[in-house]
């Protein structure tokens, strides 16, 4: 999902970065109080396995001073994301397809198993049948759940208003000559 290029963000980061200090202090702490609210709303709407809540876990908050953005999701290093792919499905959605699997059989000699590794040192696929199974799977679509895409109109008004008092204050202390 690619996103519609904003008019005018150019000079709108400019801005930002040269907003005074105490302003960016406070718009961080701003962020971070309405992050963990809409981090609260996320996880309030994860869809849980009865058996594990590890995609729950793997929301994450993450607010970045430098450029005054808060992200909200699954996101972190690859090893902490590991086991989460299915997130990104379940709240995207699919679409309705058939796959071809490969599926490797059981047994023969360990030795005939191993994965051949090629000249830059990335696995070869088996080119014998003797050690895979080919065949056709049908996917059924699966609607998009967006819980961590879908809008949080309730809470963004919050962090409007909240923001709007904050860029109030600096403009009238601004206009003022107290912020240098």
């Amino acid at each position: 999902m690619a996103r519609q290029p904003l008019k005018g963000r150019g000079r709108i980061k400019r801005l930002m970065r040269q907003l005074p200090d105490a302003v960016r202090g406070e718009i961080v702490v701003e962020l971070n109080v309405t992050g963990r609210q809409m981090r609260n709303a996320v996880l309030a709407k994860t869809p849980r396995r009865p058996g594990g809540g590890s995609l729950a876990a793997g929301i994450r908050m993450k607010v970045l001073p430098a450029s005054l953005r808060l992200q909200i999701g699954l996101i972190g290093n690859k090893r902490e994301r590991e086991g989460l792919f299915y997130g990104r499905i379940q709240d995207l959605g699919r679409k309705a397809q058939i796959v071809t699997v490969n599926r490797y059989k059981r047994g023969g000699r360990a030795a005939d198993m191993a994965t051949p590794r090629g000249w830059n040192g990335q696995n070869m696929v088996f080119k014998a049948s003797k050690f895979t199974t080919t065949y056709q799977m049908r996917v059924r679509a699966m609607p998009g759940k967006h819980f961590i895409t879908g809008r949080q109109p309730e809470l963004r008004k919050t962090l409007r208003a909240n923001l709007q008092g904050i860029f109030g204050r600096a403009i009238k202390t601004a206009a003022g000559g107290g912020i240098e």
